[in-house]
């Protein structure tokens, strides 16, 4: 088998597996491997052309199928955005729900029993934060979730 055509093989084998972004794929195919020979560049880039143009491959989608993943664990915009830098995704991604609804919702439902004392209070602050949203947003989500509960003041 000749060198391209095993590139070509693995690079399909890994997005059988899962999505990747362009940059992304390159590094993973230019990594070096052992018992078998490095590639050259241009073979990667040969590939990754007729990735693109088969549309096996697109960082639109990719970025849309990743903020949306993590929109679900909780991320926030900044985080999101972070996450797809990281990954080599230039993408501009909109996302259904704002950040600030999004904070409200964790509030009422991943954190509602952790907001009783102070502690849990910095605490659930913190793991927003973790999570890429922005302290005003935060803050504001917080006081407006505690004037909702009878107990609540923050």
């Amino acid at each position: 088998m000749e060198p391209y055509e095993a590139l070509w093989n693995r690079a399909l084998w890994y997005l059988g597996r899962r999505d990747y972004g362009v940059k992304e794929l390159r590094l993973k195919l230019l990594r070096p491997r052992p018992d078998k020979p490095l590639p050259s560049e241009e073979d990667v880039d040969k590939a990754i052309e007729r990735l693109l143009e088969l549309d096996l491959l697109n960082d639109e989608r990719y970025a849309q199928r990743v903020s949306e993943a993590l929109s679900r664990k909780g991320y926030g915009a900044r985080g999101i955005a972070y996450e797809l830098r990281r990954r080599g995704v230039e993408e501009e991604i909109e996302l259904p729900i704002s950040d600030e609804e999004r904070i409200g919702e964790l509030l009422r439902t991943k954190y509602a029993a952790k907001l009783g004392d102070e502690k849990g209070r910095q605490s659930v602050f913190n793991a927003l934060t973790r999570k890429g949203f922005i302290f005003s947003d935060i803050r504001t989500a917080m006081r407006e979730y505690m004037e909702e509960e009878p107990d609540g003041d923050f």
